[in-house]
């Protein structure tokens, strides 16, 4: 039964996404709620999900409960949760598209060499780089909740007394952004060299 904890924390992990969804983005659920509030619950569960993610390779490895199908879904689980936020925060304008399609772009290659290597056979889990680029994307994503639940003001372009602090609270979070679909653009080069004997043909 313990084997089956790390794929269950992975489902939940993928089932709070649209919880998230549900009080980051405006609709007729959450449109009651103050714009700090939404984005608050929001942020802590997405807080809940990255904790979740930790846990759960705890226990796999701890209690020797890595399975393929556990590395299959653990990274399925990341991007769906780091590429719906990535999302919505561009739909709000919050921040730039630009850097946002380059992660789609990455993980789209990254799990078409995946599938290429699952055509023979090979399940490829999550290597250093990845786990880094993971790191990195988390880190973003948890600094714009504390921006957006602090000063939803500035980051959702409405008026501010301080235009300097308004400018300020947009870069940080667009640098970081920036840097983040660097390396996630780099971090794909390892996985295509070591999976790029599936594509030959």
């Amino acid at each position: 039964m313990i084997k089956k904890i790390p794929n269950i924390i992975c489902w939940f992990r993928m089932l709070l996404v649209p919880f998230i969804l549900l009080f980051l983005l405006e609709n007729p659920l959450s449109a009651s709620l103050p714009v700090k509030t939404r984005f608050c619950i929001s942020g802590i569960a997405f807080g809940i999900a990255i904790i979740s993610d930790l846990i759960d390779g705890k226990i796999a490895r701890k209690y020797d409960a890595v399975t393929n199908f556990g590395k299959f879904l653990d990274p399925i689980a990341d991007k769906f949760l780091v590429l719906s936020v990535l999302i919505a925060f561009a739909e709000l304008g919050v921040l730039s598209s630009v850097p946002v399609i380059i992660i789609l772009c990455r993980e789209l290659v990254v799990t078409g060499l995946r599938l290429a290597a699952a055509g023979k056979g090979v399940v490829v889990a999550a290597n250093y780089w990845g786990k880094i680029k993971t790191t990195m994307q988390g880190i973003t994503i948890g600094i714009m909740f504390v921006f957006a639940a602090l000063l939803p003001e500035t980051l959702l372009g409405e008026p501010t007394v301080v235009l300097g602090q308004s400018v300020c609270n947009l870069l940080i979070p667009q640098i970081l952004l920036w840097l983040t679909a660097a390396y996630s653009a780099i971090s794909a080069i390892p996985y295509y060299n070591a999976m790029k004997q599936y594509i030959k043909d």
